[in-house]
């Protein structure tokens, strides 16, 4: 059975269970990820990802599998979810996490990889790794510096602390907390964000003469 369903400009994780994100539930998704122009650039819908389970985003990383890895595949698997969560966040449309729910674990550091994450007021956020003695491997501890305070982390990757979704969007984990998906989404209308994706993505090994180099040059491609 497929665990995600690609519906328009959306992406819909849906296991039948408890959305755990297993190797073979990476492998699925990163194969899903649109190769080409994701997103609607006349009508400015940026590609979403949202859980088809009512209160449940994710439940982080399958924890029956990872018992039985060895150092190899415990390796393989922390490098497939930083590939993913990489491709995710190198996307040139604007991608939005949608967020009804429980988000736990490895759920998490997936969020962190979209440009928005947009909650309910229904959603807790949770890094419960320290409880148990493991350290994520899918990237969050470095992800996390680019939305949150040093404080914020601490309290989810060190201290095991849950987070109501207010909370979280005071710690800035999440964009906009709205009663609904669509109500949040309506902020992003008619926004085409792939210039500045570009930009960004680059930002750190292009200097400021060479950034507005190619902000121009992607200005004239984008307006011809």
């Amino acid at each position: 059975m497929s665990r995600f369903r690609l519906m328009r400009n959306a992406i819909v994780f849906d296991d039948g269970g408890m959305n755990l994100l297993s190797s073979e539930a990476l492998c699925e998704l990163r194969d899903l990820l649109p190769t080409g122009e994701p997103g609607n650039r006349e009508t400015g819908q940026p590609l979403t990802f949202r859980s088809a389970r009512p209160g449940l985003f994710a439940a982080g990383a399958d924890m029956a599998e990872m018992q039985r890895f060895s150092p190899r595949d415990a390796h393989e698997f922390a490098a497939l979810a930083q590939e993913l969560f990489d491709a995710i966040e190198r996307l040139p449309c604007l991608t939005v996490a949608l967020i009804d729910g429980d988000c736990f674990g490895g759920a998490l550091d997936l969020v962190l990889a979209f440009d928005f994450r947009f909650a309910t007021p229904r959603a807790r956020f949770a890094h419960p790794g320290a409880r148990l003695g493991i350290v994520t491997g899918f990237g969050g501890t470095s992800r996390w510096q680019k939305v949150l305070t040093r404080r914020a982390a601490h309290q989810l990757f060190l201290a095991n602390r849950g987070l109501s979704a207010d909370e979280a969007l005071a710690m800035g984990l999440v964009d906009r907390v709205a009663e609904s998906h669509e109500e949040a989404l309506a902020s992003l209308e008619n926004v085409d964000a792939r210039l500045v994706k570009e930009l960004t993505i680059h930002a750190d090994r292009l200097s400021r003469a060479e950034m507005l180099l190619v902000a121009r040059r992607l200005a004239g491609i984008y307006s011809s």
